[in-house]
């Protein structure tokens, strides 16, 4: 594949994506405007954007505020180790492989039970490999609390982290990771596992292609394999 120029404008916004600490005031036409100019980039019926560079493809959202959030940002830095750049712009020689050694693990999060699903042998169809309950020694069927900390202050939140830290350490040598949840309301067991790896495994974090919304209470394995069908040319 032909390695596009970048001129400064593009030059400096793939550098910003790149940049530690992570910048803060990367603005959603600028990182629009180069994902357009490596690849293409399609808005799906969701509202959310499909982005396409070489063989590999992600999806993110368009930011609710001015500035780019720091989940899709993340996101994207992934995405775009994914399809060989850096932040300096270059891509690997011709066949180099571009993605993460392992393989796809898909992970149904709420605050009872987190699954894990992988590829079955014919690489093709998901299986559930095995799951994680949150300790409950006393029976309080996991209650959730008030936490007072900045980050999530109003919001309630599981009382402990050791849930999500076991789930982290589950995850520790996947390839890619797609995490499926309730990703609404204050007590998205998700949205806080996706807090969890991003301040204390950004490593893990990195690997994470995707988030989508679904209500594990009725949902099925054909439900799951669908989901990971949209995130295949990521793996």
């Amino acid at each position: 594949m032909t390695v596009p120029h970048l001129n400064e404008h593009h030059a400096r916004i793939l550098r910003e994506i790149f940049a530690h600490p992570v910048a803060r005031n990367l603005e959603w036409p600028d990182v629009l405007g180069l994902m357009e100019h490596l690849g293409s980039v399609q808005q799906r019926h969701d509202g959310k954007y499909q982005i396409h560079i070489g063989t590999a493809q992600t999806i993110i959202e368009r930011p609710r505020h001015k500035d780019f959030e720091l989940t899709e940002l993340l996101r994207l830095r992934t995405f775009l180790k994914q399809a060989g750049y850096d932040a300096a712009g270059s891509q690997p020689s011709p066949g180099q492989s571009n993605t993460s050694s392992g393989s796809r693990t898909v992970v149904a999060v709420d605050h009872h039970r987190a699954r894990f699903f992988e590829l079955a042998t014919d690489g093709v169809h998901l299986v559930e490999r095995d799951h994680l309950e949150p300790v409950d020694p006393h029976g309080f069927e996991r209650h959730l609390e008030h936490r007072k900390e900045a980050d999530y202050k109003g919001e309630r939140v599981p009382e402990a982290d050791e849930y999500y830290e076991r789930i982290a350490q589950r995850l520790k040598g996947a390839g890619t990771i797609l995490l499926a949840g309730d990703a609404t309301g204050k007590s998205s067991a998700m949205r806080y596992l996706e807090h969890h790896l991003q301040e204390k495994h950004v490593d893990i974090w990195h690997h994470v292609v995707g988030t989508e919304n679904v209500d594990l209470s009725s949902v099925t394995l054909p439900r799951l394999q669908e989901l990971n069908e949209r995130y295949k040319q990521t793996s």
